[in-house]
């Protein structure tokens, strides 16, 4: 019995040793935190513009014939866009605390990614046609155009402004270190990234119906756009 006291007092002690060694040891490290930021202009790549198509017809196969119509001549251009989704639904609103419906509505949607803004006008132009072709049985909006910088561009540079971040952390510790005396490395980093801020889209209906002519959609002005990157870094100098 006695011999066990002993042995849980010798555990005891020795934990007692190894708790103030390692307070002693985490006193003697110094921690460093400071905060870095890194920012690149980029000229933009992408225009982006949205286009909506509204139709509306008696029949609901006409209108769907219209949507699929417009969608097959706006593949052929071959340019780069997302969506392409549409909608068909009965034209219906209360009246007198009736519901009254009369005809199809339908709608169809693209989001573009041009790299050249002239590529606006070639669908315009193929949307244009269809409005000519339909009359009133169809409309559409464009967004604000806008220059965009596309998502492979603004990640390449973000990644760029990141190992610039680290070039510039790893020589700040060396000359801390040389400060203090002491060895300084990086424990961590926090990065916040910032990309450009895009305006809300503004849409514009298409005005009445003119004599067929070329159209030449006016051309957003390309402006540098920045990219962002701040850090949080944090050095221990032992």
């Amino acid at each position: 019995m006695r011999r066990m006291i002993l042995l849980i007092g010798f555990c005891i002690f020795v934990l007692g040793l190894t708790s103030l060694y390692a307070e002693e040891k985490d006193y003697d490290i110094t921690r460093i935190s400071i905060t870095l930021e890194e920012r690149k202009e980029l000229m933009p790549d992408i225009l982006s513009m949205t286009v909506g198509v509204n139709a509306n017809a008696a029949k609901e196969t006409e209108v769907i014939n219209m949507l699929g119509s417009i969608d097959k001549a706006i593949r052929v251009l071959n340019l780069n866009y997302k969506g392409g989704s549409y909608s068909v639904y009965k034209n219906c609103w209360w009246e007198k605390d009736k519901r009254k419906c009369s005809g199809y509505k339908g709608e169809l949607g693209y989001s573009f990614e041009l790299k050249d803004s002239k590529e606006q006008n070639k669908i315009l132009e193929v949307i244009d046609e269809f409005k000519e072709k339909y009359g009133e049985k169809l409309n559409y909006t464009v967004s604000h155009p806008q220059w965009l910088i596309s998502e492979k561009k603004a990640k390449e540079t973000e990644n760029e402004l990141k190992l610039e971040i680290i070039d510039t952390a790893v020589n700040f510790a060396k000359k801390a270190g040389e400060k203090l005396g002491r060895k300084c490395s990086i424990s961590n980093i926090n990065y916040d990234v910032r990309r450009p801020i895009w305006e809300p889209p503004v849409f514009y209906k298409t005005a009445p119906m003119m004599e067929k002519a070329m159209i030449e959609a006016p051309e957003p002005k390309k402006e540098d756009k920045v990219v962002n990157v701040k850090a949080s870094v944090g050095l221990v100098c032992k």
